[in-house]
């Protein structure tokens, strides 16, 4: 597997973005970053079907996004973590690269990207409005798509 230069810039997602991973069975990893070009996740060392994987499904944990049916290939796995993740232990960090978006996909990553992603000091501030104003804005984006049955399911202990 070889690593791709990346031509789009990366921004760091929040603790609540996860990506849910679409070989069988499926897989509900955290996004550790993204950009219009694709998405790095997080998988623990015993995992090794990240080359399976052709579609994945983007979402926060309270369901206030979702994105599905986003093709991707498999293009690095690296062992090294940025320094903010020291909660994620015995992983990898693996880039997934965006195929072919249809132009409502490609709206909706940006969208996500905005109002979920790092990006310094703008969105700390929007992120200290949208606390004062939440009680005012109950629309949530892409919600009505978002299964929490899934994340319910995923999260149960496997015997």
């Amino acid at each position: 597997m070889q690593v791709e230069r990346k031509k789009y810039q990366q921004y760091t997602v929040n603790d609540n973005a996860f990506a849910i991973l679409n070989p069988e069975p499926v897989r509900l990893v955290p996004i550790l970053d993204i950009a219009l070009g694709g998405v790095g996740v997080y998988v623990n060392n015993e995992d090794h079907w990240l080359d399976k994987v052709s579609t994945l499904e983007i979402m926060m944990a309270d369901c206030s996004f979702y994105l599905e049916n986003l093709p991707v290939e498999s293009i690095s796995d690296l062992n090294a973590f940025p320094a903010n993740h020291s909660h994620l232990i015995d992983g990898r960090r693996c880039g997934l690269k965006f195929g072919s978006l249809t132009p409502s996909q490609k709206t909706e990553l940006k969208y996500f990207i905005r109002n979920y992603a790092q990006m310094g000091i703008l969105w700390q501030v929007m992120q200290k409005f949208s606390k004062v104003l939440h009680p005012f804005s109950a629309q949530n984006h892409s919600a009505p798509s978002c299964n929490t049955a899934i994340w319910q399911n995923l999260h149960r202990p496997t015997v």
